[in-house]
């Protein structure tokens, strides 16, 4: 299933100017979600880091990474109206790689995770809090204006509140960043 800006918007806590994630490709609930984020020299983060060269700052990246993990988790148990959540039976299935071709995700990344949330938050409609409790990462490259950063979060191991994710961020097909993020949830 497919998630535009404004259903991204329904799932996660985050608002202007520090939602970092414009478009889900592709999610399948508790095991894996895809989505882009185009990076534009008008991203307020840019006012600052850097003024005389723009890199994205890598806080950014793994704000997107761990925003492409709440959608990957709130997906499963708070879905949004959507028609386009509602396609997937009429959808081809396709593959949860990133690049056209060969896939060349690491073999923790294609796996896929297990589980998700308990059952009984999908009942619950308190406004969840999302926190990181541990962050792993490596950056591998810069990553300019006029890029469209490619990020994939997959669950890894679920817990009733959290989870261990495994993310990767590409540009065009080059890996730019890579993390391990542990996060929990807890209602307000």
């Amino acid at each position: 299933m497919q998630l535009d800006f404004e259903e991204i918007k329904k799932l996660i806590p985050q608002r202007f100017p520090f939602i970092l994630i414009d478009r889900i490709l592709e999610v399948e609930p508790s095991k894996y979600a895809i989505s882009i984020k185009n990076i534009s020299g008008n991203d307020i983060f840019f006012l600052g880091h850097f003024p005389e060269k723009a890199i994205m700052p890598g806080v950014a990246i793994l704000e997107a990474m761990a925003q492409t993990a709440i959608v990957l988790f709130a997906a499963e148990n708070n879905p949004p109206e959507s028609p386009a959540l509602h396609s997937e039976k009429d959808a081809n299935p396709t593959s949860p790689t990133l690049e056209k071709g060969a896939n060349t995700l690491s073999p923790t990344l294609e796996k896929g995770g297990k589980g998700g949330f308990s059952d009984e938050r999908k009942e619950d409609k308190k406004n969840p809090i999302y926190f990181l409790g541990s962050v792993k990462a490596r950056f591998l490259h810069p990553v300019f204006p006029g890029d469209q950063l490619k990020i994939k979060a997959v669950n890894v191991k679920s817990l009733p509140n959290g989870a261990f994710v495994s993310a990767e961020a590409f540009v065009d097909d080059k890996k730019v960043s890579e993390a391990e993020l542990v996060f929990g949830v807890r209602d307000e």
